[in-house]
């Protein structure tokens, strides 16, 4: 599962004064003129239902570094519901954007926001820190994919509300550090339901489960650029809450099933809490471990994930929620979903990996197709080794059985066999994806396409 949809946002709630106008963003843009090696983290809340809501700026936090690429400020892929756009306030200029996604926009296809019952939900924004004021626009993508203004402020980087207080002091393990954060992929996992005399279970788990990320192409490619920290802070109590088996426990995270009544859906709602942990040490992506042997876990497009560690299944979980936030890959399965609509019947998903469209000329995968494969492709109900990395369009991806179309007739994204591995149109846009946080390094060369179980 994961958080990607466009919202219905009328109307909307946004700042006073007026947005400024939007500059050329083909321009190069060059970090020491604009910024500072230190990050702001904004903290959100944005509440409503499936036609209205608002958005409140509630803190502001300093972090001590800048962890991503700073040659990749204004990024070309549009992925998520949401993005976040930073002008210099004195020019107008564009000088940074981020993409994300929040669990508020998933909530406004289901029936309870439909009903118009209002929720609340929390949401991160990080930027390099500033060397002069800013104007922050909120841009959220409607039923057409245009992105549209929903709120603005200005930043002044010298406010004295911005707080740069000591950060919570939990147990860092540095499991594996491949250089300098800005020219590597910084993997943070978080405890999440594992007591304080699971320290070191903990400590396995992270070590196992990225193991498992780093035998896996296109992840084993990058291997030596990927760092990997753990941050343990114990929990009351171990497990996470399961509610619909009336179990409730006391987390640090407060992670808990039965996201929107799916059963095996797990997600934190402490958006804040989940960034303000994660800060301690250098993140580019975020992901929880759930110590509870139950089968499930979740994601937040671009922004953190989630999977439990004691079922059989966990390491495929984790590998398959970690493409959702990481890299803005969608579900290729069909059904057993909360959403009314997920993807309109006549918009093009934005999604590498599933399609509307069977044009051959057009096709967002066309350059990987099989040579002579048939569009719409048959599914073949017991493929040879062979066919079974056959590209082409395969009927049904994006929790519908018609009309939306998948490369390959099995991958990670619809199911988790342990021989299947990712598909190649998934294996490319991972690779792109990370290849965003290496900075100007050289990049390894694509190795084979198969998986290691």
């Amino acid at each position: 599962m994961r958080s990607l949809l466009p919202c219905l946002l009328l109307p909307f709630c946004v700042c006073a004064e007026p947005l400024s106008a939007q500059p050329p963003e083909n321009a190069a843009i060059a970090f020491a003129d604009w910024f500072e090696d230190r990050a702001l983290r904004l903290e959100f809340v944005v509440a409503g239902h499936a036609t209205e809501h608002s958005i409140a700026l509630q803190e502001i936090f300093e972090e001590p570094c800048w962890p991503e690429n700073p040659t990749l400020l204004v990024p070309a892929r549009q992925l998520c519901s949401t993005r976040a756009r930073l002008y210099d306030a004195a020019t107008g200029r564009l000088i940074c954007q981020r993409s994300l996604d929040t669990l508020f926009s998933e909530y406004t296809t289901t029936t309870p926001a439909a009903q118009k019952i209002r929720r609340s939900f929390e949401f991160v924004v990080r930027f390099p820190r500033p060397k002069a004021p800013v104007k922050l626009v909120l841009e959220e993508r409607s039923r057409n994919y245009q992105y549209e203004p929903v709120f603005e402020t200005t930043i002044q980087p010298d406010d004295l509300h911005i707080r740069s207080e000591s950060v919570l002091q939990d147990e860092i393990h540095e499991l594996k550090i491949a250089g300098p954060p800005q020219n590597s992929l910084d993997i943070t996992f978080l405890s999440e339901g594992y007591t304080a005399e699971q320290a070191a279970d903990f400590k396995a788990d992270v070590q196992r489960m990225s193991d498992f990320l780093m035998n896996q192409p296109p992840y084993s490619d990058f291997r030596d650029r990927i760092s990997i920290r753990g941050v343990f802070r114990p929990s009351p109590e171990q497990g996470t809450d399961e509610p619909h088996r009336r179990i409730y426990k006391n987390t640090n995270l407060g992670a808990t099933f039965n996201i929107f009544d799916l059963d095996r859906y797990l997600l934190s709602e402490q958006n804040h809490m989940i960034h303000r942990m994660a800060a301690q040490v250098p993140s580019d992506t975020v992901v929880l471990l759930a110590n509870s042997k139950t089968y499930g876990g979740g994601a937040v497009c671009l922004d953190y994930c989630i999977s439990t560690t004691g079922h059989n299944n966990s390491p495929f979980v984790f590998l398959h929620e970690f493409a959702h936030s990481f890299a803005g890959l969608a579900d290729e399965y069909t059904g057993n979903v909360a959403y009314n609509q997920m993807y309109p019947d006549d918009q093009e998903p934005m999604e590498a990996n599933i399609t509307r469209n069977l044009n051959r000329e057009t096709l967002k995968w066309r350059h990987l197709l099989s040579p002579a494969v048939e569009l719409p492709t048959p599914v073949l109900p017991q493929p040879e080794a062979s066919e079974k990395q056959l590209v082409g369009a395969f009927e049904g991806g994006g929790y519908v059985q018609k009309g939306i179309f998948r490369p390959e007739q099995d991958c990670w994204m619809g199911s988790l066999r342990k021989d299947e591995g990712f598909c190649a149109v998934c294996r490319e846009a991972i690779r792109q994806t990370i290849t965003g946080h290496l900075g100007n390094q050289a990049l390894p060369p694509a190795a084979s396409p198969q998986a290691t179980p």
